[in-house]
């Protein structure tokens, strides 16, 4: 079978839901082709981003990249070759590299619609004039239909609307966290009715027959579960397939795009995303020196115990029901974790706080960022 060939079966199995076998189907594409293909390994790129495999996809956009300029490849593809590269920077929470990316783009005449998804890494960053800038150069420069201009003046409206309102970006986590745990608590009244129970905890019997939390082999220790719902005959249930992210009335476009602004009064920077889904909170943090994994872990270990507890909630309900794993960032003065956050109260994201200022008077926060964004490099 040829290169070609095997091309088109792995698009026909793309556009079926199986990009496992699209991956396979293009690399025996590229491995048949007499010679080297941009548009082969472009289409394994975005395949690979669609796995979740950013760091292959990115080493195969350079190369496709790299050839597309040395053969004269037509400038669309040059431009979508080049903003999945930036993507797939994006996705490995490598901003700054992703920026010089989007720079790049504007060398090909045709790429002024990769000016959005620049404005968007913007906003995620906390850069909201540079931002709106892009997003007003979009609507200038760019020839996409009316419908892609529209979403992008309703973003900018959405903006522009929320800085001149003077809320504070606490109110995303409290929107965040109403309507979960008011669909959590409607769901749980219902299947409650049922037989089943809210928020149990995952427990197993240890060695010396003392029943205890169940913890995920290769988690950390104080990584217990709850599940949202359990059956009388020991099922598990969960509330929600994908993390709940809520648009507030009026500003229903900051739930497309995670805005990032800064909270004022705090001891160090602090700012919240306009996507915060309470169940699958991301929660980011950068020191200005050290080992932040080393120095936060136990704080962090402590903070979560006591929340699965039930000391955000209370007797009956309203605990932590998950801890990720402490992922290091910024060549380790920074890590990101998710939680979710249960039906606890909107108390635990203030103890946290707390707990960091004490820390901070030692080692120095330099940032904390509750919800979608990315921490500062450099």
């Amino acid at each position: 079978m040829s290169a070609d060939e095997l091309a088109q079966k792995a698009m026909i199995a793309l556009n079926g839901g199986q990009p496992e076998e699209a991956r396979e189907l293009l690399q025996q594409a590229i491995a048949e082709a007499d010679r080297p293909r941009p548009d082969l390994l472009q289409g394994l790129a975005v395949v690979q981003l669609q796995l979740g495999q950013s760091e292959q996809a990115q080493d195969h956009l350079v190369k496709a990249i790299e050839l597309g300029w040395q053969h004269g490849a037509p400038p669309e593809f040059l431009a979508h070759a080049t903003l999945a590269l930036a993507a797939a920077h994006e996705d490995q929470d490598r901003p700054g590299a992703a920026l010089e990316v989007y720079e790049q783009l504007y060398e090909i005449e045709v790429a002024h619609s990769g000016r959005a998804q620049h404005a968007h890494l913007l906003l995620a960053m906390g850069r909201v004039d540079e931002g709106l800038a892009e997003l007003r150069r979009y609507g200038e420069l760019c020839k996409d239909g009316p419908e892609y201009v529209a979403a992008v003046e309703a973003l900018t409206k959405a903006v522009r609307g929320w800085i001149a309102s003077c809320r504070s970006p606490r109110d995303f986590l409290v929107a965040h966290r109403e309507s979960y745990v008011e669909f959590f608590d409607d769901k749980a009244k219902e299947m409650e009715a049922q037989g089943w129970m809210a928020e149990p905890a995952r427990m197993q019997r240890a060695p010396d027959g003392e029943i205890v939390p169940l913890i995920p082999e290769g988690a950390r220790p104080y990584a217990a579960i709850r599940v949202d719902l359990a059956s009388p005959e020991g099922g598990a249930g969960q509330i929600g397939d994908q993390p709940m992210v809520v648009a507030i009335s009026g500003f229903e476009a900051l739930a497309r795009a995670p805005l990032l602004l800064p909270v004022e009064g705090t001891p160090f920077p602090v700012a919240v995303s306009s996507q915060t889904p309470w169940d699958q909170l991301p929660i980011h943090v950068l020191l200005h020196e050290g080992d932040a994994v080393a120095l936060l872990e136990p704080l962090i270990a402590d903070w979560y115990t006591e929340g699965f507890n039930g000391r955000f909630g209370s007797p009956t309900g309203g605990r932590f029901h998950y801890i990720s794993d402490l992922e290091p960032k910024r060549g380790g003065r920074g890590l990101t974790f998710c939680v979710d956050m249960g039906r606890a109260s909107l108390l635990a994201v203030e103890d946290l706080l707390d707990r960091l200022e004490v820390l901070h008077r030692v080692h120095g926060v330099q940032q904390v960022i509750l919800g979608r964004g990315h921490l500062p490099e450099g």
